[in-house]
């Protein structure tokens, strides 16, 4: 429960720190970490909602705000792993899926309208995800496959940017930032 929370409050601080810088993007790489796939647009996406389920090792937060959020959470072979969503404002979509790593963690916060995010753990192990979007139709995707000890942290604000990045086979203590 203890990385969620730290993620979380990663995740929360890191998007209020971008708001100032909406139109910029960076990423900053440690660990000889090579990325197979940036994509940064500025066009909307959108996303149907789900339902979830989870490992009874395992533990999803989910709390909304506002008017038609939807939210998925799927913890699948993981144990001690964890989701948080936090989403305040309306049509708001998160999906988060945890499969095969033990471990591991995903927070997601999303303020505004029409947002969509999407993350990914699959494989590897301890690894984690803190992505945060304020603004409106804003969307990201993020995966790690097959990594120990990554972290990523993705940080979008503003308005109408799309994004998205996937990790694979990253060393031990590998951290990733996109703001």
């Amino acid at each position: 429960m203890r990385p969620m929370i730290i993620l979380a409050a990663t995740a929360l601080m890191l998007g209020g720190m971008s708001a100032a810088q909406a139109q910029q993007f960076g990423f900053q790489v440690s660990n000889g970490l090579t990325l197979e796939q940036v994509v940064v647009t500025q066009e909307s996406a959108s996303a149907a909602s789900h339902g979830g389920s989870g490992d009874s090792s395992s533990s999803a937060v989910i709390a909304q705000g506002g008017t038609g959020n939807s939210a998925v959470s799927s913890i699948t072979g993981s144990l001690n792993s964890g989701t948080l969503v936090l989403q305040q404002g309306n049509a708001n979509t998160t999906v988060a899926v945890i499969q095969n790593s033990p471990g591991s963690a995903i927070a997601q916060a999303q303020l505004g309208s029409n947002n969509y995010s999407a993350a990914a753990i699959v494989g590897g192990s301890e690894n984690g995800i803190a992505s945060a979007q304020i603004g409106n139709n804003l969307s990201n995707s993020v995966a790690l496959v097959d990594s120990v000890g990554t972290k990523v942290v993705y940080g979008q604000a503003g308005q109408g940017y799309s994004g998205g990045i996937v990790v694979r086979n990253a060393p031990r203590g590998t951290v990733v930032r996109l703001n």
